[in-house]
């Protein structure tokens, strides 16, 4: 790199660093503005790339001590901070322990659940008749209480404590056609106040993101048709919470719904898992956080 560009380092770095933060914080523009509204992570690509090159820049000018090493050590943070604004592994579980009790410990609160520890469908089991389902949403809270007698679902979440800034990804197995799995973090002891992703076989819209309250479920997104992951492999759900409430869901790295939703303001205090119909392995689940 020649010692010009050297030179201008520090002010090329602020002001494509500024650009990129301006194109992600925008938000909604008006129909009057000569812009076209962003659709999400359209341009993703160009913004990796800007980070793989600015990441590049920086590792040069240290290298030549071509800026002031503060200036340099404060541009890592903000750029580490970017590569994964969810730093903080609050959870993680691939059940190849052999149980779902310990390290962490999940508690059942309706129905069975059993590990399965090899095979092609590995993981942590839930099986609930196809057909047993549809009171969930008229549950809400007491999905985290001990349910007497036979259940026609089946729920389990472990406690854990972590920011409204949030990625989960989830790793499954399906069998059947039909049913539904819900899986989400929960506010309170009683769980009132939740965001589920809703995965249901066979139905218009396969992946459903959920705001749940008080007042009952909302949808807040979902997918534009149905979704299918019952080939016998395992399938991948990454669900993004930022800060300003902006949320993706992608499955097997495609995304499938953008939304954004700030009602729910306060930490979150542990992750549900119900089955009300179908059977399912669940393969491996982690949860990273904002600080």
């Amino acid at each position: 790199m020649n010692r010009t560009r050297l030179k201008a380092l520090p002010t090329v770095l602020m002001l494509t660093g500024a650009l990129a933060l301006a194109s992600l914080v925008a938000g909604p523009v008006s129909a009057q503005t000569k812009y076209n509204q962003w659709e999400g992570n359209q341009e993703s690509g160009e913004i990796d790339d800007l980070v793989a090159n600015l990441r590049e820049l920086i590792d040069e000018a240290e290298d030549a001590r071509a800026a002031d090493p503060l200036f340099l050590e404060d541009l890592n943070d903000l750029l580490a901070a970017y590569e994964n604004p969810w730093g903080t592994r609050v959870l993680f579980d691939d059940f190849k322990d052999g149980n779902y009790t310990a390290n962490p410990a999940w508690q059942v609160s309706a129905g069975q659940f059993k590990v399965d520890p090899r095979g092609p469908n590995s993981g942590l089991k839930t099986s609930i008749g196809a057909a047993a389902g549809g009171q969930l949403n008229q549950l809400l809270g007491a999905l985290l209480q001990p349910q007497q007698g036979q259940s026609q679902y089946a729920s389990v979440f472990t406690p854990v404590k972590f920011s409204n800034a949030f990625a989960v990804r989830f790793e499954l197995t399906s069998r059947d056609r039909a049913g539904r799995l819900d899986f989400g973090p929960y506010q309170g002891a009683s769980g009132n106040n939740a965001y589920r992703i809703a995965y249901m076989p066979g139905a218009a819209t396969g992946l459903q993101l959920q705001l749940i309250t008080s007042k009952g479920a909302q949808i807040i997104g979902q997918s534009s048709g149905p979704v299918a992951l019952e080939d016998g492999k395992p399938h991948v759900i990454d669900w993004t919470r930022d800060k300003q409430g902006r949320m993706v869901v992608t499955l097997d790295d495609k995304q499938v719904i953008a939304a954004q939703d700030t009602q729910l303001k306060k930490p979150f205090d542990g992750l549900l898992l119900i089955n009300s119909g179908g059977t399912y392995w669940v393969r491996s689940v982690s949860v990273d956080a904002a600080n």
